[in-house]
């Protein structure tokens, strides 16, 4: 086996905390709470030099590989396709229909009703009337997928919802049903968006890849960090540091965390919140003689 490939290095035990500082958090708090598993510090290291922090350190959480395509990944794939079979569902439907000349038709929501309830098949044949065996396998097939992927949607478990989407795939002369999915979760890994950052290994013993989540920062105290492996059980400390991430990668996930928060928008409640409030006020009036 290669030398497993690390953007994140050792630390001294005891060196002062800085930018990019990795750290796990004790088993015990992180059972339950797939965002307090470990994190990566992203308070300025001017700051903590000048103890400018106040005890309070910036940090964004890390998430598993399989955590991250658990949450965002595969219930983003799950979604493309239901709404996919929804639109054939709707099409089959409506072909039935127009044969039947049943006016008006149903609506796409009534379809996507008829195909998440109990007996829904039954009742949807039921109203078209007259169904061939073609057409009520291909209902039936339909139907059936959308339950497998609300499964997928409502789990939170990699394992279960990978085994619930390969049994909607097709598999190909060239590719097994397991290999269209991989392809098609390589194809997302490979176009991350802005707000997550991927990072090989956090230390020797971490190298099942992992990303830093960039939209959502979160706040500890310096002193329940360990920075050194004699005192991490130590009275307070919630978890304690394991490694480093060095340059360029320290600076390109700072770099991209800038950007995500960089290009977020107001809404348009804001904007004409604004342009009313200038609109009032903009007139010299006695508004500032109640001050």
């Amino acid at each position: 086996m290669g030398e497993v490939f690390m953007e994140a290095a050792p630390v001294a035990d005891g060196a002062l905390i800085r930018q990019g500082d990795i750290f796990k958090f004790r088993d015990g708090l992180s059972v339950d709470d797939v965002w307090q598993r470990a994190g990566v510090i992203v308070t300025a290291d001017c700051d903590i030099a000048n103890d400018k922090h106040g005890g309070i350190l910036s940090y964004v959480p890390i998430l598993s590989l399989r955590e991250y395509l658990a949450w965002r990944v595969l219930p983003r794939i799950a979604g493309n396709r239901r709404r996919r079979v929804l639109r054939d569902l709707s099409d089959t439907v409506g072909r039935i229909e127009a044969d039947a000349d049943i006016e008006p038709g149903l609506s796409a929501r009534a379809v996507e009703v008829l195909a998440t309830v109990e007996n829904g098949l039954r009742d949807l044949c039921s109203y078209l009337r007259v169904v061939t065996p073609k057409d009520f396998d291909a209902l039936g097939a339909m139907i059936g997928e959308i339950a497998v992927l609300d499964r997928v949607l409502k789990s939170s478990e990699y394992d279960e919802q990978f085994r619930a989407l390969v049994s909607t795939c097709k598999p190909t002369k060239k590719k097994s049903a397991a290999d269209v999915l991989l392809s098609e979760v390589r194809d997302q890994l490979r176009n991350l968006p802005g707000d997550v950052f991927f990072i090989s290994s956090l230390d020797r013993e971490h190298t099942e890849g992992f990303v830093a989540y960039l939209r959502l920062i979160r706040e500890t105290r310096l002193q329940h960090l360990s920075t050194s492996y004699y005192d991490k059980g130590g009275r307070g400390v919630v978890a304690h540091r394991i490694s480093r991430l060095q340059a360029p990668y320290v600076y390109r996930l700072t770099q991209q965390m800038a950007d995500v928060f960089a290009s977020i928008g107001l809404p348009e409640e804001y904007e004409e919140a604004r342009d009313s409030i200038f609109d009032l006020h903009l007139v010299p009036g006695p508004t500032w003689e109640k001050l």
